[in-house]
């Protein structure tokens, strides 16, 4: 990965400006805002339990016992 990506090889494009409301959530002074500041991590846990997927390998056959 290091090696590849170190030759310059992959340009990445720039990150586009979030919409005004995501921008308000980070430099916003409303206390909703703040809130949102003060939370991000346990709403960061909670995108992440609820965005994971689960697909069986249909490729390892487990009827054979050891």
């Amino acid at each position: 990965f290091k090696a590849y990506y170190k030759k310059g090889n992959i340009i990445l494009p720039l990150i586009c400006k979030p919409p005004l409301y995501l921008s308000y959530l980070f430099i916003g002074n409303n206390p909703l805002y703040r809130t949102f500041r003060t939370n991000i991590q346990i709403y960061n846990y909670t995108f992440t339990f609820i965005l994971i997927s689960y697909k069986k390998n249909i490729r390892i056959n487990f009827s054979y016992k050891i």
